[in-house]
């Protein structure tokens, strides 16, 4: 005899600094012949390194004020919406890739293809990216998402990942795993390499003042590259690469998959990485991976004990009042004191 479950309960946050755009964008919809299904995403905008004008003109004239990191999320989820409110998609990774051709659609009408030369920038700043196409990445605005699908069913979770968000799932005798996780190690360890070198020079300033200055800037802007990467021959390069949707067709290549037993599963919730609780400094500048691993779990033990302890609007404003502790960034180092935040969150317990 199979055992009727309750449905789960359904929490969600999406929030911003004040006076900021958000930047983020979520998803809920019932799916199914009989609407038995649950599809949840948290879509993270990618602030663009540089604003082509053809770009900034398409915003200008738009009815609402979007930034290219939000109209990239934006329409990554509409297209979504679309797709699940017609049932016409066959899995979650066609969701994700075809609201990647979505907004190439979209970039095509604007720049006419998605090139360099398209962008129209100016002379100087076309000269200084000319000598790489592969910095065609830098003018695109771009999104991560983390999307899952609820199948009461099979009492499991199933979900597509590209990118730095993530689906956290807790269990009922205290477990984390992070199956989706963020794909920006190796980037953030270089970014953590510039900063430990210059604190070395300049002892005196905060982290919040070090992440200010022109070397971090300048490699924080080149980034990009690595935005569905792909090496000087036009191969994709996963392990060295973070998966974004914006508009390229190598994104086939960077989505990650996988599903999810309930089985003893307290919640399930997906992420942009504004809602997690920021890593402090004996985390960032650990000497080794051993001891970085073991301080992300003690942090993310917190980050479900908060949770449980307060539900999710709770957590988020534990989040917010450790932020604004911080405003030097020397406890939790980071580029913004406070950043964008959204979540759903599936409670089975």
């Amino acid at each position: 005899m199979s055992v009727k479950h309750p449905a789960p309960a359904i929490e969600i946050v999406y929030d911003a600094p004040d006076g900021r755009l958000n930047e983020d964008a979520w998803l809920l919809m019932w799916a199914g012949p009989l609407g038995e299904r649950v599809v949840f995403a948290a879509i993270d905008g990618a602030t663009t390194r540089l604003t082509p004008p053809p770009l900034q003109q398409h915003l200008d004239a738009l009815p609402v004020r979007l930034t290219p990191a939000a109209f990239s999320a934006r329409v990554l989820r509409d297209a979504m919406a679309r797709q699940v409110a017609a049932g016409t998609y066959n899995d979650l990774r066609s969701l994700i890739l075809e609201g990647n051709a979505a907004l190439r659609r979209e970039l095509t009408e604007i720049f006419g293809d998605l090139t360099l030369e398209g962008m129209d920038f100016p002379d100087e700043v076309y000269d200084s990216l000319a000598h790489d196409p592969r910095l065609v990445r830098l003018g695109l605005p771009a999104s991560v998402v983390t999307v899952a699908e609820f199948d009461p069913a099979e009492r499991e979770i199933r979900w597509a990942h590209a990118g730095d968000t993530a689906l956290l799932v807790a269990y009922d005798d205290g477990r984390i795993e992070m199956p989706a996780s963020p794909e920006s190690v190796q980037i953030d360890s270089e970014l953590k390499r510039i900063t430990q070198a210059l604190r070395e020079v300049h002892p005196a300033m905060t982290i919040g003042e070090i992440v200010q200055r022109p070397e971090i800037k300048q490699r924080n802007l080149h980034s990009a590259l690595y935005h569905n990467y792909v090496d000087e021959h036009s191969l994709p390069q996963p392990s060295q690469g973070v998966g974004v949707v914006d508009g390229l067709p190598e994104l086939r290549y960077f989505i990650q998959t996988g599903s999810v037993d309930l089985n003893g599963v307290s919640f399930v919730a997906v992420v942009s990485d504004g809602l997690e609780w920021p890593a402090n400094a004996d985390e960032v500048f650990a000497d080794s991976l051993e001891d970085a691993a073991a301080l992300c779990e003690g942090r993310r033990t917190h980050m479900v004990t908060q949770i449980n302890r307060l539900g999710l609007q709770g957590y988020l404003r534990s989040l917010r009042e450790a932020e604004a502790l911080d405003s030097e960034h020397e406890q939790y180092p980071r580029f913004k004191t406070h950043d964008d935040a959204t979540g759903v969150l599936l409670r089975f317990d």
